[in-house]
Order: structure tokens, then C-alpha cells, then sequence
């Protein structure tokens, strides 16, 4: 038997698989920042003001080196959920704390060729940099500062879907959504951002600093090379993990960042029987308006959801749909049995009978361990 742990929520749970169904265990080996490289490159940011999207250790460690070894930032802005923390660093630093605006938004240039609207602090503050962690999500391919800011707004995030409904879900490098983030953030003057990348088992692997553009470009760059994982073909068979703590949070979190990597890059697929078995606790809940939608009958699966009108996940739902139909899917979580039942998915009692949801007893089909698919990229 090999005996295998897996980020589940906060925790890791295990699972034992005999040696004559384990087909390998893949976990990203990515090369980590220096750390006099870090403080050198921590040493070269300019900003005066620091608008916070993230609270990942990742990001809480560029947060508290920033602060203590670079002077010029004198502002801290926080959007709701992260003023606890962003309060006590400004308290612990002596800088001063704003919250951040969501409901307003002015007119910006013209982007694409369109008049395009974009939150006010973000058009008048002038030397900010904008913190937030790299991840997947099917409507952006690899998220960035300026990704992320949509999810503020709605609107913003309507007219993103729009531009990527037909690439859904989207390759980690190509997507319209996060091609027009990127362009409506640079109509802004003196906008940088710091993008933070991390994993459960290295912690922060690497950062960067600079114009949106950029620093999104070298992302993908680093997300491909050092989170690569070589697979010598697909499988049949997968047991994968969502990474734990907020990249399962709810189930639309864990879709959107392991799901879509698994089914698009290890799984088979297609006329194949491919069993899933994801490991994701949910402890919130769904997440997403779409969610909710769909498990309370206000969303009928044979009609089209693309010619719904944009809310909260429905990129998540269309991709989980356009994908899900190829997959015997089963799952690990605290959801009620009534949510998993509304989306196929079989239901896991505990860790050590994930095996068993995709192989009976005395076969000797293979099962590929995913640990964390949340920062796989996968490669053949």
C-alpha cells in the first residue's frame, strides 16, 4: 500500500492505494525566488500606495517585507473581506488604510473601440500598485491584478464574459477577458502590479513587479515552466486535490482552479469511461450566483446557458458543463449530498474510499494522484 496526503480545507486528509493501481503521484517541483533576489526586487518597487486583493501567506510576506524595508508606501486600500488584516498592518507600519470603492466606477478611454467605465481610485490614484496571487479561472486563463479587479464589478465582469464565451473554458495564456483587463487597466496612469506566486507545499515561489503587461506575460511564462509536470499520457483514472484553503473554499472555487486543469490536461476523456475523483471541502457553500441557480431549478441544463444574462459564476457553470458530460465524475466534500446530486457527481463518505469510487475490488486499473491540480500545468 502507499499511503498518500492530500490539502483538503485548512487540513490534509490520506488514502492508502496498493502499488498495483498507483499509476504516479504528480506534484510540481517549481524553482523558487532567492531570497536576496526577493528583498533586492522588493528594494525596486516604487509605489506610493498599495491596493490589497489578496491575503495569502504569499502575499501577507511581500505585505511585511514591503512595509518594512520600503518607505515610499504610504497608503494601504483594502476591498471587503481583507480590512482586518490590511487595518492591523497599517496599525503595525504607521501607514494610513482606505477602503476601497467597489460601486464606483468612471468613464476611462476608449477600449476596443467602446467607451469603457473603470472603478474611480483606481483612475485617480496615481503610483498604485495593485497585490493579488496568480491562479486558474476558466474565464481568464492565468489571473492577474487586473483579472481580478472584475470581480468587484459586475458589469466588469459581464463584459469579460462576453469576450471569452466561446474560448470557455480558456487556455491558461489565451483569453479575451483577461487580453481586455489588461488594456482597460493600462488606459490608467502610473498603474503597477504585484503578482504573487505560491503553492501549498513551497509557499511563495516567485513574484513580480511592473506594468500589467509584463508582469502578466512573465507569469504565464513561470506558471509554464516551473509549474510544468510531464505526463507520458493521459489517464483514465485521476484522484486530484483543489490545493486547500481558499482554492476550495466552495465548490465554484475548486471547479474553477483544479477541475478545468484536470479535465483539459491529464484526463482522457472523450469515448473513454474516465472516472474523477476530487477532493475539494467546501466548507462555504457553492459560491457563485450560478450555483445557487442551477440547484434551486432557476437554470434548466437543456437550455442554453450562454444566452443568459451575466451573473456571479456562470462562467464556471458553462465550462463545468461544456466539460463535465465526458467525466463519471465523484467527490470529497461537506456538501449535502442534494447539491452533488444536481450535478452528477457521486459522493465520497471519507478520504480513504476515494480509490474505491474509481476502481472495484480486483481490478488492476491505474489510478493518477494529483495532490494540489491547482498549480499543475501539464505537459506531454
Amino acid at each position: 500500500m502507499v499511503e498518500i496526503w492530500v490539502p483538503y480545507g485548512k487540513v490534509e486528509v490520506s488514502f492508502d492505494i496498493k502499488q498495483e493501481n498507483l499509476s504516479q503521484i504528480i506534484e510540481a517541483q517549481p524553482n523558487k525566488i532567492l531570497q536576496e533576489d526577493f528583498e533586492k526586487r522588493i528594494d525596486s518597487i516604487t509605489c506610493e500606495a498599495l491596493l490589497i486583493l489578496s491575503e495569502s501567506p504569499g502575499s501577507q510576506k511581500v505585505i511585511d517585507t514591503l512595509l518594512r524595508r520600503n518607505k515610499s508606501v504610504a497608503k494601504l486600500i483594502y476591498p471587503k473581506g481583507h480590512g482586518a488584516l490590511v487595518r492591523r498592518k497599517a496599525q503595525e507600519f504607521g501607514v494610513q488604510s482606505e477602503p476601497f470603492n467597489v460601486e464606483r466606477l468612471v468613464e476611462s478611454d476608449v477600449v476596443d473601440g467602446s467607451p469603457a467605465r473603470i472603478f474611480q481610485q483606481i483612475k485617480e490614484d496615481h503610483r498604485l500598485a495593485i497585490l493579488s496571487t496568480s491562479h486558474y479561472d476558466p474565464m481568464f486563463g492565468l489571473t492577474c491584478g487586473a483579472s481580478d479587479l472584475f470581480s468587484y464589478s459586475i458589469d466588469l465582469k459581464a463584459q469579460a464574459f462576453n469576450r471569452s464565451l466561446e474560448e470557455l473554458p480558456c487556455s491558461l495564456s489565451k483569453s479575451s477577458a483577461s487580453k481586455f483587463a489588461i488594456r482597460l487597466l493600462q488606459t490608467c496612469p502610473d498603474i503597477d502590479l504585484i503578482q504573487v506566486i505560491e503553492n501549498k507545499a513551497s509557499g511563495l515561489v516567485e513574484f513580480y513587479y511592473g506594468d500589467p503587461e509584463s508582469v502578466h506575460a512573465q507569469s504565464i511564462d513561470y506558471w509554464k515552466k516551473s509549474f510544468a509536470v510531464n505526463l507520458q499520457s493521459r489517464a483514465e483514472r485521476i484522484i486530484f486535490g483543489s490545493g486547500g484553503s481558499e482554492n476550495d473554499r466552495n465548490l465554484t472555487d475548486a471547479l474553477s482552479r483544479a477541475f478545468f486543469q484536470i479535465a483539459s490536461g491529464a484526463a482522457m476523456g472523450g469515448e473513454f469511461e474516465t472516472k474523477l475523483c476530487m477532493l475539494a471541502e467546501c466548507s462555504q457553500g457553492l459560491g457563485g450566483d450560478a450555483f445557487f441557480k442551477f440547484v434551486s431549478g432557476k437554470l434548466v441544463p437543456g437550455l442554453s446557458l450562454e444566452r443568459q444574462s451575466y451573473f456571479d459564476g456562470l462562467e464556471v457553470l458553462t465550462s463545468f458543463f461544456r466539460m463535465s458530460k465526458t467525466f463519471d465524475m465523484s467527490i470529497l466534500s461537506t456538501l449535502p449530498r442534494y447539491y452533488l446530486g444536481k450535478f452528477d457527481m457521486k459522493f465520497v463518505k471519507g478520504s480513504r474510499d476515494a480509490p474505491s469510487a474509481l476502481v472495484s475490488p480486483g481490478s488492476r486499473a491505474k489510478i493518477l494522484v494529483v495532490p494540489d491540480a491547482s498549480t499543475c500545468y501539464f505537459t506531454s
